[in-house]
């Protein structure tokens, strides 16, 4: 399998059809013979979702439809589509043709000539509303900080990356998947190459500013240095404490009729108050996660893995099945999408040959005796 496309789905539109026909055509154009799509309905509120991802299984024999029995989010619906890829290189993109299918060549040429682990798309101008803009560069400063990112890289939903990095990445089982995090710390040769961001064909995001939120917290499973931080904090509000305690002493002593100010003591405390449930409050987030964590809370659920209406066609025969989390099972041979029309008439061509030799090789034999 040379390509694997996955595409995380939420109320996915009928445009997602076009997608897959357009994404088809640009491998084609590259020459891509054999390739798979992936798409994961992560459990969508529209009941007709996941019968419209499995008619387009049924149409194209490369469509794979993993069905998720609970929301997770993004970033784990992405690890699930990642556990259920076969391709040497792996992209990934959104459902609502914002990352268009002509940029592939651009982001897959970028990562065979440079022979990078990870190419991320760099939106000349991003068609994204003003809060979503404002948070992503408050984001990528956080991220340059907390995470070690490189500066002036850009993380994006279009990327295209090597078999060896998923395979590592799969291997993150904690609930709080980041993809930011889960790439930085896996791939080390990372390029970002210019390529030109879309308008939503149909529909609306479903992210509010409530759901990046907690999306952006989820950093905290892949960095401690939060926790350095509010001990940082910590014992500089103890210093400053020490210091004016110290002020307030000496004042004291060269004026003893001084009256200590009520308003200056309530701030003072409400200032260290503030800091001390901030900092219990980071460090109670960590430990929430741990809690979480050890006690195996899934990343995602399959609920049925879906092939296609005949599998015959979709899977070669003789492969051996993985039964996951839920009900779907899964023939884990390659699924490709190969130009069929060519193999078939091959195939005839050649059986009639077959067959005229084999005639021609029977009345021989006949006439001999």
């Amino acid at each position: 399998m040379e390509i694997s496309v996955i595409i995380p789905c939420y109320n996915s539109m009928p445009i997602l059809h076009e997608l897959v026909e357009l994404t088809i055509e640009e491998l084609r154009k590259m020459n891509i013979r054999t390739y798979e799509f992936v798409l994961v309905n992560d459990c969508s509120p529209n009941p007709d979702t996941i019968g419209f991802l499995k008619s387009i299984a049924d149409e194209f024999g490369c469509v794979k439809v993993v069905d998720l029995a609970k929301n997770t989010g993004q970033a784990n619906a992405q690890v699930a589509a990642l556990n259920h890829t076969s391709g040497d290189f792996i992209i990934n993109m959104d459902d609502d043709m914002q990352t268009h299918p002509k940029n592939i060549p651009i982001l897959y040429n970028k990562l065979i000539e440079g022979g990078y682990d990870l190419v991320l798309g760099k939106y000349f101008r991003k068609k994204h509303s003003f809060y979503r803009r404002l948070l992503t560069r408050a984001d990528d400063r956080f991220e340059e900080t907390f995470l070690k990112k490189p500066k002036d890289m850009s993380f994006t939903s279009f990327w295209i990356t090597r078999r060896y990095i998923v395979d590592e990445i799969i291997k993150y089982e904690n609930p709080y998947s980041f993809m930011e995090g889960l790439f930085l710390r896996t791939a080390g040769n990372i390029a970002n190459v210019g390529i030109e961001h879309f308008d939503r064909s149909e529909g609306r995001s479903g992210y509010n500013i409530f759901k990046l939120i907690k999306l952006w917290s989820n950093f905290t499973g892949f960095t401690i240095l939060p926790l350095r931080l509010a001990d940082g904090i910590g014992a500089a509000a103890a210093c400053v404490g020490v210091i004016y305690a110290i002020v307030t002493f000496i004042k004291k002593l060269l004026h003893p009729d001084m009256v200590a100010g009520y308003a200056s003591i309530i701030c003072l405390l409400l200032v260290f108050f503030g800091i001390t449930l901030l900092c219990i409050g980071m460090m109670g987030e960590y430990v929430g996660r741990i809690f979480m964590s050890v006690n195996h809370t899934p990343q995602y659920v399959v609920k049925e893995i879906y092939t296609g209406r005949d599998e015959k066609d979709a899977v070669p025969d003789g492969g051996s099945e993985k039964t996951y989390e839920g009900s779907g099972t899964e023939n884990i041979n390659n699924i490709s999408c190969q130009d069929s029309k060519e193999v078939s008439a091959e195939e005839v061509q050649k059986t009639i040959l077959s067959l005229q030799e084999t005639i021609a090789e029977l009345k021989k034999e006949i006439s001999e005796k």
